[in-house]
């Protein structure tokens, strides 16, 4: 599957001061009932510019709030939509350097009034450190809408945290917890807000203390769950960092806030501290970390540019579940899609990772991305929204969608999606793992190396050696070359070059050798190629012998050159081929088209019914340019609607005659190929792949073959007239004329035929106008086709009344080719000790002007009677004398040894057959 080029939902305005503007993104929520659900929305801050709101599932700019050219935004904004009796508010609230401001927007039930906008601020005095986070802690939930059932919490780099009311008219509180200000150095960079039964399910689900600690005096006053708070803090001005000195700290907020003074505990109760593990000892650059809280797995998520890491805070020790790292990569943004899997910007392409198995998924470059996106800027994910299968990012000031549903959710199951982590779709897929085919190294001969069957160093050097010659003689087009390298290595001996079909051959050689004959069409740059590029298949060099010899071991297929390419270009994900590519590419590199038949009689039967349907409309197409019809001459209609050709003696030097027989060599080679598919499979590529034109041909080269054939016409009739050998090789069997007929007349359809038997055709209109007079000609198949069905029905009757007659001739005939079958290998020898008695002879006859060939066996002291009337019995047993064995099974052992000749002799002379026949004169 693809991960396909993603949608623009909107063109962001960019920030007023280019250099140092900045732009922050983050979610918009709803409150019902003290609960936050995420909305399909986002909410954009520009520096300098405005505060928008867009609509993710139906991409429209919901509202906006100009700000000052002077503003700067310190943190991401938060929105709130709330549902009225009345109508809609939404709040939002931003940090701009010492201000926390809030736009409100009311506006009527059903957009029947214009929205009211206002807007409030509230100056912070007490701290210089930055607001890092602004977020809601829903409180207690009155009946009254006009007021607001949560407060506005901020909190700065230094850690502290202050409360305050939603029309920011009121500060509830502001402290620097104890459990913060132990760590002076240190300072906050990821703040998370989390409701009490989330927290419960996930984060505290293995500490009961904690959850009554956090809950405090509401599991007794039966009051509002607290909300949890999550800070994530490392040391000041550190440039790098190792993952133990961060420092995860959790709260419990209260919802309601009592009209007196409050103690420390009162306001923020410390619930825990802790320190992320080391991974190996690798230390991490603080300018790119970005950290996200995954509520529903407790998992803290870390992306960096190399890589992800992801940390499970349920445990009593954080532990972690999935690590992420590529050194060679410089990644942008990562961020989690589901347990097993990540969506990471590289530095040439954006591919989902599976995490497990360090594999890719899908990709794609970063030039197919849409061209309103700047080239040089970045790509950073915003959001996922799972119900969606939607992941939101930013690429310049282009606001981006990428959509996953249409490659990873179950087919029409809005919001499910297939299990992803499974091993099955990270086999060839790894990520570190690069074609193994350059050049083994004589030190790490564990997986290369087993996977070439390469056991000895010399071995190694022989391989490495083969590998660079045919190399070069790709890149030269030196196909003599390339035969003679690949001869000198997979060769036997003079007398045989290759192997022999029976012989063992390394799939991986022929694979390596196929990834040199074929390649992939791109514009020059083989890195561009990814998931969703439209690529196309060309011969680089067809070495004469290598494909034969790969033809004739059933491995040159479209299967094979697809995997073949893939191993070839690893790392990166190649797209599926599409069908006809394969057979579209042999004929461009070859217009004879001899390559492409060669191909299609070769043993592998791996080729899909839709790629031969459109090796059969190749042929079909070159078949009907190539028939030249005349004015008087008329000859058998085949692949041209039922009109008239010429001769093939008689085309004109433009099309010869071997241009004929190969491409009605390759119909029939097609033909014969689709019948090995199932009836349904067969009927629905060639509805797919062919036109009605192309089905009517196929259909009346098909009555040909069946009247060349014999199986419309008695043996005591005329013969019909000649056809030349060119349209009827290789002969097509009468199971596969039937097959095939019943496939492309249900192909065809129903309403296909209904459309072309108009109500009242009239012959002389038909005359003048080609489209009538085609479709006369459609109708006149029915008829015609309904007749030659019937003829060939009598004949299959004929030749099953023919079989009864002569059922136990054919008995014996049988038994006398299966012991012909089961002793070729002395049968010269058993030939010359025959008696006399069973030489034949051969009686002419005529039978209604059919030639009849009568066998008798001649008697040694009898006239011609005796003669026929011996060689006319059949035995009794109708089963032809095998003779005597020359192995025999001892008793006792069960050994199977060799007769000596004294015995062999001795039991022929013993011998008499079953039943024997005496003849009295009287």
């Amino acid at each position: 599957m693809d991960l396909q080029p993603p949608s623009v939902l909107a063109q962001l305005p960019r920030p007023l001061h280019a250099s140092t503007g900045k732009t922050h993104i983050s979610e918009v929520y709803s409150l019902a009932n003290a609960k936050k659900r995420k909305r399909y929305e986002v909410a954009v801050a520009v520096d300098g510019e405005a505060v928008n709101l867009y609509n993710i599932q139906n991409p429209k700019l919901v509202t906006s709030y100009a700000v000052s050219p002077k503003s700067s935004f310190s943190c991401p904004p938060c929105s709130l939509r709330r549902k009225l009796a009345n109508g809609v508010k939404r709040q939002t609230f931003v940090a701009v350097k010492k201000d926390i401001k809030a736009f409100t927007e009311e506006s009527g039930a059903g957009g029947t009034s214009a929205p009211v906008i206002s807007s409030s601020t509230y100056t912070v005095d007490d701290s210089k450190s930055p607001t890092i986070f602004v977020g809601i802690v829903p409180g207690l939930d009155t009946e009254d809408e006009n007021t607001d059932s949560f407060d506005v919490l901020a909190i700065h780099r230094d850690g502290r945290v202050r409360r305050l009311s939603p029309d920011l008219e009121s500060q509830r509180w502001s402290q620097r917890h104890s459990a913060i200000a132990q760590g002076a150095d240190y300072e906050v960079h990821g703040c998370f807000l989390l409701e009490f039964d989330d927290a419960k399910k996930s984060l505290l689900k293995r500490r009961p203390d904690l959850v009554s600690l956090a809950a405090g005096d509401s599991l007794i006053s039966g009051g509002d769950d607290p909300s949890i708070l999550l800070l994530v803090s490392y040391p000041a001005g550190a440039e790098q960092i190792s993952l133990s000195e961060v420092r995860i700290q959790a709260f419990s907020i209260p919802a309601q806030v009592p009209g007196r003074n409050l103690d420390e505990s009162q306001q923020m109760r410390h619930l825990m501290t802790i320190n992320l593990p080391n991974i190996g000892g690798e230390r991490i650059s603080c300018d790119n970390m970005n950290w996200q809280f995954h509520c529903g797995s407790a998992g803290l998520n870390l992306s960096f540019e190399k890589g992800f890491v992801n940390f499970d805070l349920s445990q009593y020790t954080p532990a972690t579940t999935s690590k992420f790292i590529l050194d060679a990569e410089d990644f942008s943004s990562v961020m989690r899609i589901s347990p097993q899997t990540v969506i990471g910007a590289g530095k040439s392409m954006i591919a989902l990772y599976d995490t497990q198995y360090k594999s890719i998924q899908r990709s794609i470059v970063t030039e197919d991305l849409p061209s309103t996106a700047t080239n040089s800027a970045r790509t950073t994910f915003i959001n996922y929204f799972a119900k969606l299968d939607l992941v939101v990012a930013t690429k310049g000031n282009s606001l981006l969608a990428f959509d996953l549903g249409s490659s990873q959710s179950i087919s029409g199951i809005p919001g499910k999606r297939s299990r992803d982590g499974l091993l099955i779709d990270a086999i060839g897929r790894g990520i570190g793992s690069a074609s193994h085919w350059e050049g083994v190294s004589k030190k790490h001969r564990s997986n290369e190396t087993a996977a070439l069957g390469l056991d000895s160093s010399e071995d190694i050097e022989k391989w490495n050696k083969f590998s660079r010659e045919v190399r070069q003689c790709a890149k030269n087009k030196d196909g003599h070359g390339f035969d003679r390298a690949v001869q000198a290595y997979c060769g036997t001996g003079d007398s045989q070059p290759f192997p022999s079909p029976g012989q063992y051959v390394n799939t991986e050689t022929a694979l390596f050798l196929i990834s040199l004959i074929f390649s992939v069409a791109s514009d020059g740059n083989i890195d561009k190629l990814s998931a969703s590029s439209s690529i196309n298949l060309s011969v680089t060099i067809w070495p004469t012998q290598t494909c034969e010899w790969l033809i004739s071991l059933g491995l040159l297929y479209p299967g094979n050159v697809e995997a073949a390419l893939r191993r070839a270009h690893k790392p990166r994900i190649l797209p599926q081929l599409p069908i006809g590519t394969f057979t579209k590419a042999l004929q461009d590199s070859d217009p004879s088209l001899q390559r492409l038949i060669s191909v299609l009689q070769g043993p592998a039967a791996a080729f899909s019914a839709d790629e031969l349907s459109h090796a059969l409309k190749i042929f079909l197409t070159l078949a009907r340019s190539s028939v030249i019809s005349t004015e008087e001459d008329e000859s058998p209609k085949a692949l041209t609607n039922g009109e008239e050709t010429t001769e093939l003696s008689q085309a004109s030097p433009s099309s010869s005659t071997a241009s004929i027989q190969t491409i009605f060599t390759g119909v029939n080679s097609c033909l014969l190929k689709l019948n090995a598919h199932p009836h349904q499979t067969t009927t629905t590529s060639l509805r797919a792949s062919l036109t009605r034109t192309d089905l009517i041909s196929t259909i009346h080269h098909l009555r040909l073959s069946l009247a060349t054939g014999g199986h419309t016409t008695r043996f005591t009739e005329t013969p019909p007239t000649p056809i030349s050998p060119a349209l009827t090789s290789p002969l097509l069997p009468l199971q596969t004329i039937i097959a095939l007929l019943n496939a492309a007349v249900d192909a065809i359809g129903p309403s296909g035929w209904v459309s072309i038997s108009p109500a009242d055709y009239n012959t002389a209109a038909a005359s003048s106008d080609p489209e009538e007079a085609a479709s006369l000609r459609d109708i006149a198949l029915i008829a015609e086709m309904k007749s030659e069905v019937s003829a060939a029905l009598a004949g299959v009757e004929e030749a099953s009344l023919l079989t009864g007659f002569l059922r136990e001739y054919l008995r014996y005939a049988k038994s006398v080719d299966s012991r012909v079958l089961t002793n070729t290998t002395t049968a010269t020898d058993e030939a010359s000790k025959l008696p006399a008695t069973t030489s034949t002879a051969v009686r002419h006859e005529k039978l209604n002007g059919a030639d009849l060939l009568v066998f008798g066996a001649h008697d040694a002291d009898a006239d011609g009677e005796g003669g026929d009337a011996s060689g006319k019995l059949l035995p009794l047993s109708l089963k032809a004398d095998k003779g005597v064995s020359r192995t025999k099974v001892l008793k006792g052992t069960g050994q199977v040894v060799q007769r000596s000749k004294r015995e062999m002799g001795y039991l022929r002379r013993k011998a008499v057959g079953k039943y024997t026949f005496e003849r009295l004169v009287v």
